[in-house]
Formats: structure tokens, C-alpha cells, sequence
């Protein structure tokens, strides 16, 4: 069903709606950056920057909501299928986590610096697994 409303192209739009939620990344890593204090440029405050992680973040589960389920509902195999579907677990599983911290468990937000390494972590093995066999 996935097949016929996306033409034929459902490898291919997870391939490109992958490479938006990496790119999307890069700029949470940029955004929280600013937030800590890392990186200070002129043009973009900390309060700015914290709530523009929070909107973008918010829009990077919509999208890998909208992705694994084209991926459990299409059942493709690939080469690398094992890896794929461990970091895609493993990616859920974390992001639930950090998710519930944010919102929920502030007395964990400590670990807020950590969650996010390994959710973007997940994000670029997954990216790059999904991109390699595409490629293949």
C-alpha cells in the first residue's frame, strides 16, 4: 500500500526524509551549543536557541515516527538489515527516554547531555545504513 502512494519511491523518500532528520541533527548539536554556552555568536541568544532545539526536535520525532513506520509497515530487507533495525529499537528506546526527561523527570536532566549524543549517534549509524544501502 505504502508503494502505491508513494509511486514506487518508498526506499527513496526514507532515504531523503533520513537525510533530513541527520541534517536536522546537526543543527540540534549547533542549536545546543549556543544553549551551553559553547558557542556564543552574536545573532542568536541562549533562551532563542533553547526553544528552537525544543520546536526542531519536536519536528525530528514527528518525521522518525512518520520513517519507522514505513519501515515496520513496508517489511524490506536489506544487507544490513540487523544493524538497521538494532539502532532503530535502540533510537526509540532513547529518545523515549530523553523525551521523559525534558518533559517529565527533570531530576535526570543531568543526563540530558548524554541522551543527546546517543540519539544523534543512532540518527547518523541509521543514516548512514539507510543512504549505504541505497547506494548498494
Amino acid at each position: 500500500m505504502l508503494q502505491r502512494w508513494t509511486n514506487g519511491n518508498l526506499t527513496e523518500i526514507k532515504v531523503v526524509l533520513t537525510s533530513v532528520v541527520a541534517a536536522l541533527a546537526v543543527y540540534q548539536l549547533v542549536l545546543i551549543s549556543v544553549v551551553y554556552g559553547k558557542v556564543r555568536p552574536p545573532f542568536l541568544a541562549g533562551r532563542a536557541a533553547g526553544l528552537t532545539h525544543r520546536a526542531s526536535g519536536d519536528a525530528i520525532v514527528v518525521l522518525i515516527l512518520l520513517i519507522g513506520a514505513a519501515c515496520l509497515s513496508y517489511g524490506e530487507v536489506e544487507d544490513d538489515a540487523g544493524l538497521h533495525a538494532v539502532a532503530g529499537w535502540a533510537l526509540a528506546v532513547v529518545l523515549a527516554l530523553k523525551i521523559v526527561v525534558v518533559r517529565w523527570w527533570h531530576a535526570a536532566g543531568r543526563l540530558l547531555p548524554v541522551l543527546g549524543i546517543a540519539v544523534f549517534s543512532l540518527l547518523v549509524l541509521i543514516w548512514v545504513a539507510t543512504v549505504r544501502s541505497f547506494l548498494s
